[in-house]
């Protein structure tokens, strides 16, 4: 106990000193500046054509530079911004910010945030810590490795350019999903179970659902909707359903797996209809909350667009067309990969867990 004490002060101190080295850091390529003042000056009522109505407020800012030839220098300049703070933002005193200084004129970039993220990292860290114990390294490994790999899928989605968008992310899921549980899991029976449902439930999910998507020769699904497409937004939301998909199957595919192995573990005269059983019950109770929760996440992502579609008097359906649908559909393709694991896993279960050890008895 006093050692587990021990690491997590440890890491808390380093966690802090790393979250207070990256504030104070000014080591960059871009110029550093820090708002020494921040004084509200004006606001200012506006009302558009669609009865909209917002604040522009303006600011006077004092900022000193930090870095590069500009060092020490001090400068005044305007912040305007509007009180939703959609497109623009205020500023605050002792608030470190990018900028750029031309013919001795600054002008702001955008806020310094790199250390909010490594603030955010540590209180992760220690809560891994905290609950997890010594297995948590094989959670940061697994992310790290996983976080590598989807650059690299991304880098090479952009090289052949959203030509082989259903091999390289089906690929990248069945990797995606090995690395995470042989790390976590560690290589044994019931890792196998869990990996080979998760790939079969992703694998007849999709193809399931783009197999009536080629029969109804995809009507209705606006792929126009997809947001800062670069490349065929067909493709990228191919892409981002396989990933979701993966996502929402693996979870399940643990539970139910994980569970039946303490039930076969316990129960040294479980048949396999018991087995069938109880991995359907274990997967009614965990359905329901999971297509929830995927439907809530999916209509979060877009609830911001959809406040303004309607704010600014777009008809419901047109709204729903280009803000909703495709969230919509990924959601019900999700739920079919999440209905499809529970017989999976229970098969799973049933051969990788029962009749080894009927072969061991």
């Amino acid at each position: 106990m006093k050692k587990k004490r021990l690491v997590f002060w440890l890491m808390a101190c380093l966690c802090l000193v790393a979250t207070i080295a990256t504030y104070f850091n000014t080591n960059y390529r871009s110029t550093i500046a820090v708002v020494t003042s921040a004084k509200q000056l004006s606001a200012q009522v506006t009302k558009d054509q669609y009865e909209n109505r917002d604040r522009i407020m303006t600011q006077r800012l004092t900022l000193r530079v930090l870095n590069h030839q500009h060092r020490d220098q001090t400068y005044v300049v305007k912040n305007n911004y509007a009180e939703s703070q959609l497109l623009d933002q205020t500023y605050r005193q002792h608030q470190r910010v990018f900028v750029q200084i031309r013919k001795k004129q600054l002008n702001i970039v955008n806020p310094k945030r790199d250390w909010v993220i490594v603030a955010i990292i540590s209180l992760l860290l220690l809560l891994m810590i905290t609950l997890i114990g010594r297995k948590s390294w094989r959670i940061l490994l697994s992310l790290l490795l996983n976080s590598s790999l989807f650059y690299l899928v991304i880098h090479f989605d952009i090289q052949k350019n959203g030509t082989k968008t259903i091999l390289i992310y089906s690929v990248a899921s069945i990797l995606f999903a090995s690395v995470t549980f042989i790390l976590y899991q560690g290589f044994h029976r019931k890792m196998v179970a869990m990996l080979t449902s998760t790939i079969m439930s992703l694998l007849v999910a999709f193809g399931l659902s783009y197999l009536i998507m080629q029969l109804t020769h995809e009507k209705g699904i606006t792929y126009m909707a997809v947001s800062y497409a670069t490349q065929n937004p067909r493709s990228l939301f191919l892409g981002q359903t396989l990933l979701g998909v993966l996502g929402a199957v693996m979870d399940e595919s643990t539970d139910i797996v994980a569970s039946l192995g303490e039930i076969i573990h316990h129960d040294s005269q479980l048949t396999g209809r018991q087995l069938w059983a109880s991995g359907r019950a274990i997967g009614q109770e965990i359905m329901g909350p999971l297509i929830n929760v995927l439907f809530l996440i999916f209509m979060a992502d877009a609830l911001p667009m959809t406040i303004l579609f309607l704010r600014n008097n777009n008809a419901i359906a047109y709204t729903f067309e280009y803000t909703l649908s495709l969230g919509v559909l990924q959601s019900l393709i999700s739920a079919i990969g999440i209905v499809l694991t529970v017989p999976m896993a229970a098969l799973a279960a049933d051969i990788f867990l029962m009749k080894k050890r009927g072969a061991d008895q």
